[in-house]
């Protein structure tokens, strides 16, 4: 088994709220100055856990979310178009936590690449979400798999963007945001003129192109189907995270699922250090 410090590729899987398991797992096993792969990738919410983790503000994005949790007593919020304070929560978190620095430290850092679902165009926006939503639950209860089939089949493709590029281009933000993209909690934006979906209705855990080397991939569901190679290895919540993937009210989900990410990350480079 491959040490933390011999991936040449980190993978960061979709999941909403439970991403801050990767955040606890990241603590443990090392900041991105300690691994410093070549290529990044995320999906969905692990498109933020990304960001944060190059740009260094992981503990900001915990203790930010946090706060904007004790501020929210209800998931549902009247007068809005889709009645939720989701999508305004995420962006204020997402715009707050991703400082200059950070920025900066992604502009400079490695390939970032952030995974768009690019539904069929035709389709209305009021139904394509409910029909890839559908295919989407299925795959994952009869394939149990984070690479997905049957959203593919329906026509739904993947938009690989150069989230370094849009750092530079001022549009980082823009990009993350659309990229947990959970209807109808949150409305269908576009990207460079075309209606998006959350990437991990195509694939949970998108690996870099070019696809070159040890790669680490890190989920944040359990699966039960995960295709282990000695270049790839994928990791996994040892039960499934207190947090909801997207119940925005309490913030002792978010702290146990970093707790478990710690004690997952402990027992992980325990058994990685007797493999050796």
């Amino acid at each position: 088994m491959s040490s933390p410090h011999q991936f040449e590729q980190v993978v960061f899987s979709g999941g909403g709220i439970r991403c801050f398991w990767h955040g606890g797992f990241l603590s443990e096993v090392g900041d991105f100055d300690a691994l410093r792969p070549d290529r990044v990738s995320g999906v969905s919410g692990g498109a933020l856990s990304g960001a944060a983790w190059i740009g260094g503000v992981e503990n900001d994005l915990r203790d930010l979310m946090g706060e904007a949790f004790d501020m929210a007593d209800s998931n549902v919020a009247a007068g809005r178009s889709n009645f939720t304070p989701h999508q305004e929560m995420y962006r204020a978190v997402v715009s707050t936590t991703l400082d200059e620095k950070a920025i900066d430290r992604i502009c400079d850092g490695p390939d970032f690449q952030v995974l768009l679902g690019l539904p069929p165009q035709w389709i209305p926006s009021h139904l394509v979400a409910v029909v890839m939503g559908v295919a989407y639950k299925l795959d994952q209860v009869v394939n149990g798999t984070p690479h997905l089939d049957w959203p593919r089949s329906l026509g739904m493709k993947s938009l690989r963007v150069d989230a370094r590029q849009a750092a530079r281009d001022g549009t980082l933000v823009d990009l993350i945001c659309a990229a947990a993209t959970i209807p109808p909690v949150f409305d269908v934006p576009a990207w460079e003129g075309q209606r998006v979906l959350d990437g991990g209705m195509v694939d949970k855990a998108p690996r870099p192109e070019p696809d070159e080397g040890r790669t680490l991939v890190l989920c944040t569901s359990i699966y039960r189907n995960l295709p282990q190679s000695d270049r790839c290895t994928y990791v996994q919540p040892s039960s499934e995270v207190a947090a909801d993937k997207i119940d925005f009210t309490d913030r002792s989900k978010i702290t146990r699922t970093w707790e478990q990410g710690e004690r997952d990350a402990r027992a992980w480079l325990a058994q990685v250090a007797a493999s050796q």
